[in-house]
Order: C-alpha cells, then sequence, then structure tokens
C-alpha cells in the first residue's frame, strides 16, 4: 500500500510558470525555487489604514489572552490535536507527546512558560516541510497543488494553545458578514442569506450583480505588518502581538520532493497552512476587506442588497465572506463596478491579498442588459444563475433537480475512494441513498445486483445487526428542523436578523411568520415548514418574561419584587373555583427573574435547560399517522452520527414515507462527522 501511494506520487515531470520540468534536479530547482518566490515580499509601499474602524475588545479580554499557561489547557490542547497527523521535521508524531504526558509535561511547561516570559523560543522548533497536495487528480502544474505545511510538535502544541484562546475572541471582532472559523456561525448561513437576497430582488422583479471573489494564494500573500497592525487596531496588547510575530517570522521551509526534502530557506510574508492559528489570523485580516466594504457602502461607492419583507425596513447584505470565498452585492452600474475595482485594489495594496480574476466572476440577478461591460470593468468573467457558493446551490429554484449534481459527484468521488461503483441516474428525492446501496452491492460491477438484505436493516445501528447507513431522508429533515431551533435561540447572528426582516416574527421571536410568498429560490420557506416537527415538543422556561407577552401581563411589579396578578374577565362559575385554586397554586412558586432571559427547551429534558437538542419526525403505517420522538444530546454541539443514530430508533416493521413534493436539502449538507452547533 505504501509503494502504490509512493509510486502514485511520485513527480516524474511538474510544470512551473509555464514551463516542463522532467530532469530530477531541476524539478527539485525549479518547485523550491518558486516556492521561495512565493513566500518572499516584493516590498513597496504600502497605504495607511489608519482611517479603518475596527471592533476593539476589552481590557478585560487583552488580559485574558496574555495569561500563564496552565496545565489543564495545554493537556485540553494536545488532546484536541490529531495524533495520527504525518510528523513535522523533528519526526515526533502528537500521539507521542500525548502517550507520554505524564512523562514529558514538566519539560512543555517549562517550554511555555519561557516562551510566555520571554516571548520567544528556539527557532529551529519552528521548521516546516512543505508537502504537495494535489487539488485534481492528473495534477502535472504547480499551481494544482496545495502546499500543506508539517510543522514540529512542540510548535503545533504551542500554537494549538494560542488558537484555542483566540478563537473565543474573534468573533467578538470579526463582523457578521464572516462566518468562517467563528463560534456560533456555519458555513449553511452564508449560503441561507445569499439565496434570500437574491430571491428578494426577483420578487420584487429589481435587478443587480453579484461578485463572487476568489484570493489568489490567499494564505501565501497575506503581508505581516499588515496583520500586525490589525491585530494591534482590534485592541490586542503588546505581549500577544509580539507571540503572533515570533511565531509566524521565523520559520523555515524545505519541499518535500519524493519524499525527500529540499531547500532550506526563510519567508517574509504568508501563513502556513497546517498551523492552528492561521485560519483565525487570516480571518482577522479580511476584517480589513470587510471593514472596507462597509464603508464604500456607507458613503454611497456601493449600493448592497436591502432584503425586504414583512420586518419593517429590512436587512442590508452588502457581502458575505467565508475564508477567501467572497460575495458583494452591488448594482448593476458601471460605476459600481470602477468603485469595487478600485477597493480591491487599495485591499491588495494594504494586504498583500490579490483577486484572481481567472476564478472570479459577475453574476447577474434579474435582467441585465450591459453585462459584458460590467464584467469589463470588473475585470472578471460572466457567470450566470443558478450557480453554486461553498458547494451549495446559489440561485436555484426550488423545484431544480440538476443544481444538485455536484452533491452527487462528490458522494460518487467519496465512495471512489474505496472502489469503484457505477451510478445509474434516477430523478427523484432518494439519489444519494441510491449512489450509496449501488456502492455496498453493485461492487463496481454494471450489471445490477440483488439486494441482498432489506434496506431498513442495512440502516438499522451496528448493535442491532444492521450496518448504521444513514437514512439520509430522515437526516435531511432533521437538520431542517434545526435551523427552526437555531432562530429560536440565536438572536444575535446575522442570518436571523435577515431572516426576521423578510417575513417578520411570531410573538416573542421564537420563530419567523409563516410564509406565505411563492417559493421562488430562497430556502426559509421550506425550512419554516418543518419548524412544525418541534410544536408541542417543546416548553419555556421564564425568566423576565419579555419574550412571553402573556406572562408580563399577569405579573405586578408595583409590590417592590412582583408577585402574580392574574386578572379574569368575568365572574366563575360554580365548577371552575376549583380550577382557578389549582392554577393559583401552581404559580405561586414560580417567580420571574429580571436577569435570566426566557429560554426554549425540550421538554424531554426539562433539568438540562436548553441545551437538550433534537428534532421530531413523522411515520405511517397503514395509512394513519404516528409521532415518534428521537431522544434528545444533552449538550451544545452533536455529531452527524449522534443525530443519526437517534433517528433509527423506530419501531419495527414501521416505513418511513419519502414525500413526493420537493423538500430543500439545505440542512443535510453538514460535513459528514463533523461538529455541528445548535
Amino acid at each position: 500500500m505504501a509503494n502504490s501511494h509512493r509510486r502514485r506520487n511520485c513527480l516524474s515531470k511538474i510544470k512551473v510558470d509555464g514551463v516542463w520540468l522532467t530532469e530530477e534536479q531541476e524539478i527539485k530547482r525549479g518547485v523550491v525555487r518558486a516556492f521561495k518566490d512565493q513566500l518572499t515580499d516584493p516590498g513597496g509601499w504600502h497605504p495607511s489604514m489608519e482611517g479603518l474602524d475596527f471592533n476593539r475588545i476589552g481590557d478585560e479580554d487583552a488580559t485574558r489572552l496574555e495569561e500563564v499557561f496552565s496545565e489543564e489547557e495545554v493537556l485540553k490542547a494536545l488532546s484536541d490535536l490529531n495524533g495520527d497527523k504525518v510528523p513535522g521535521p523533528d519526526g515526533f508524531p502528537l500521539r507521542f507527546w500525548q502517550f507520554c504526558w505524564d512523562v514529558v509535561k514538566e519539560e512543555i511547561m517549562g517550554f511555555l512558560l519561557e516562551f510566555h516570559e520571554r516571548s520567544r523560543f528556539v527557532r529551529s522548533l519552528n521548521s516546516t516541510f512543505l508537502v504537495l497536495i494535489p487539488k485534481k487528480v492528473g495534477a502535472e502544474d504547480l499551481r494544482d497543488f496545495r502546499p500543506i505545511g508539517l510543522v514540529g510538535g512542540l510548535y503545533k502544541l504551542l500554537a494549538k494553545v494560542l488558537a484555542n484562546r483566540l478563537k473565543k475572541i474573534v468573533g467578538k471582532v470579526v463582523s457578521s458578514a464572516q462566518n468562517a472559523f467563528v463560534e456560533g456561525r456555519q458555513i449553511l448561513d452564508v449560503a441561507l442569506i445569499a439565496n434570500e437576497a437574491i430571491d428578494s430582488l426577483l420578487k420584487r422583479n429589481e435587478s443587480g450583480v453579484l461578485c463572487k471573489l476568489d484570493l489568489e494564494k490567499a494564505y501565501d500573500h497575506i503581508n505581516w505588518n499588515f496583520l500586525l497592525f490589525v491585530l494591534q487596531s482590534m485592541g490586542f496588547g503588546e505581549k500577544w502581538t509580539g507571540w503572533i510575530s515570533w511565531c509566524i517570522s521565523i520559520a523555515t521551509f524545505s519541499v518535500l520532493i519524493n519524499g525527500t526534502p529540499e531547500g532550506y530557506f526563510n519567508s517574509s510574508r504568508g501563513l502556513r497552512q497546517g498551523d492552528p492559528l492561521s485560519p483565525y489570523l487570516f480571518v482577522i485580516g479580511m476584517e480589513a476587506l470587510s471593514r472596507l466594504i462597509h464603508r464604500a457602502v456607507g458613503e454611497g461607492f456601493l449600493s448592497g442588497c436591502r432584503v425586504n419583507g414583512r420586518g419593517g425596513n429590512g436587512a442590508l447584505v452588502s457581502h458575505l465572506l467565508f475564508a477567501d470565498d467572497t460575495l458583494v452585492f452591488c448594482e448593476a452600474s458601471e460605476d459600481q463596478m470602477v468603485h469595487l475595482s478600485w477597493l480591491l485594489m487599495w485591499f491588495e495594496a494594504i494586504s498583500g491579498l490579490r483577486i484572481n480574476l481567472d476564478k472570479s466572476e459577475i453574476l447577474s440577478v434579474g435582467r441585465v442588459e450591459n453585462l459584458e461591460n460590467l464584467a469589463l470593468e470588473a475585470g472578471c468573467k460572466v457567470g450566470r444563475l443558478p450557480s453554486s457558493y461553498l458547494g451549495i446551490p446559489l440561485g436555484a429554484n426550488h423545484k431544480s433537480v440538476a443544481v444538485w449534481d455536484g452533491v452527487e459527484e462528490r458522494f460518487r468521488k467519496r465512495l471512489a475512494l474505496w472502489k469503484r461503483i457505477y451510478f445509474q441516474r434516477r430523478e427523484n428525492y432518494s439519489n444519494s441513498e441510491y449512489i450509496v446501496k449501488d456502492f455496498l452491492w453493485g461492487g463496481g460491477a454494471l450489471e445490477k445486483k440483488p439486494h441482498l438484505v432489506n434496506w431498513d436493516t442495512v440502516c438499522m445501528d451496528k448493535r442491532k445487526g444492521g450496518l448504521g447507513v444513514r437514512r439520509l431522508s430522515i437526516l435531511n429533515r432533521a437538520l431542517l428542523c434545526k435551523w427552526n431551533w437555531r432562530f429560536a435561540i440565536e438572536r444575535e447572528n446575522f442570518w436571523r436578523h435577515v431572516i426576521s426582516r423578510k417575513f417578520g416574527e411570531e410573538e416573542g421571536g421564537w420563530s419567523s411568520r409563516e410564509v406565505k410568498e411563492s417559493y421562488g429560490v430562497g430556502f426559509w420557506k421550506e425550512i419554516r415548514k418543518e419548524g412544525a416537527l418541534m410544536q408541542n415538543k417543546v416548553a419555556f422556561l421564564v425568566g423576565n418574561g419579555r419574550r412571553k407577552a402573556w406572562v408580563e401581563e399577569f405579573w405586578d411589579t408595583s409590590g417592590g419584587e412582583g408577585a402574580w396578578s392574574p386578572r379574569f374577565s368575568k365572574p366563575f362559575n360554580d365548577w371552575e373555583v376549583e380550577e382557578v385554586e389549582r392554577l393559583l397554586l401552581t404559580i405561586r412558586g414560580a417567580r420571574l427573574s429580571p436577569l435570566m432571559e426566557d429560554r426554549m427547551m425540550w421538554k424531554c429534558a426539562f433539568q438540562s435547560e436548553f441545551l437538550c437538542l433534537g428534532g421530531f419526525l413523522g411515520h405511517y403505517k397503514a395509512g394513519l399517522r404516528m409521532e415518534i420522538q428521537l431522544e434528545m444530546i444533552a449538550a451544545h454541539t452533536y455529531t452527524v452520527d449522534d443525530v443519526y443514530q437517534l433517528a433509527l430508533k423506530i419501531e419495527e416493521g414501521l416505513k418511513f414515507r419519502v414525500s413526493k413534493r420537493p423538500v430543500h436539502k439545505l440542512g443535510a449538507l453538514s460535513p459528514t462527522g463533523q461538529q455541528a452547533n445548535l
């Protein structure tokens, strides 16, 4: 197996800067020279960013970032790291440090204490191997390879400790338009907002353009001085910025070519893919672009998209960012394209991050007559809706089947990693499940093979004789229902603000109003329907009563701490007196708490507050609808596997009926096995 991988990954020839290299020595020299140039800052003038206003962290947060490292947080960071990853130049896999923690912890804590006091460590600990990972099958151009940094174990542990501290703060300084690597924000939030904005434009018969921008070599080109200036502008302390400066600036590199390290050079710009700090530092750097766009919209150079509806003045969506993938909403005017081009040129000058025009495109929303001229001004190619963004359909009609071809293709590629499969297209809801069935029973043959075991049995838990295969239709509905739960509890998230402004809120803000408009290209109408699965399955823990209007009506605050004072509209009948007494006895011990917000929670675990999560699905037998309850998970995060284990607890013999009406699969696109925050 190892020899097979080595033969397949062997570089016998490669194209560097348009020139084919075939000799072993010239391949080594050419690749090393290319990466050395890529990681070297060209120098030159960089304009000032003094006029940009960034969110700032408080003094308390800044002090907490610079506290002495504790053994508990170091051990947690070490446990969070994957011990089986390929080691760096030191040759020690993280599994070694995890297994020998009791033996080496004093030396490790001493190393971290020295770094805390001196803001530096031995330079050799930050040596890095660059390994070339092909982005596609048959990659031959150096641009088709992704350089992943293999860093030493001790440095990776230190970077993970710093990253764990930084991720608790980054949400306070990053604007709501950014969704990558921020706790409480998800990749699907961006897709939901973008589609609802496009839907709003189309239903108003208005036109506009959507610019999909991609950054060229984003991690490799970011300027260090720019990044440190942004950190200082956000209120990060001198010690913290000194730590970051040392970690990113003393790295040395060698390139692994056919298993052998070649070259040895320093860098003067860029972040390493494989460094736990890099994602958070990059998001902080991209906040400068977000602030530039906000300022351009505020001064009238760009317009954005106003998502109007039943929620007042609507919500303004000017841009959305997920790492280096950027969407910008503009009017269909050449002036706005010129302004956007100037803005991006300015951002390149201050940050070193350049827009990749070959991968960027401009999309028309509605009827745009001068799209070619707009693309010429922006310098990018012309695209069209429906398209995709972050692997999710963008601007697609809700009945469209073809837009999900990309999802099916990813299923096939993932299964093809184990063995070749034959897939026959089927135009119905269960396409993805058919791929799994063909993989399981087909064995790569073109002819149909009999299914030796009932599919319901295959989907059973392994402990009950099944294979634990996910039933995607069930999982999809559970994840769609999750959005309604998030709407109730995530009061401050930008996606919720957009939905509430477009569709309005029910009393208390626990759910959006029923969507009566046509489907269009938005997702929320179908998501809102799945919210019915939660009805009568949730309870409300009353705190200050502000989100439960009927509570405030019965609570009298004139008597100091307050007391229940229900008002009845008519005298009681004799048979009603006993019921009223029972009611008053029930509520007598319950009091409002001014310092606690009202909360929604699952009835199945009332004592676990609202951290107990789950969904409710319907199944059918003999034409009669029956409801079953999925057990809840008493944790704020859960894996897709956890949800599916619960969803499969169905009574023997009962079948799920697959609805013939189109159901959006947005919720089913959470990455398999990844942590998903509800």
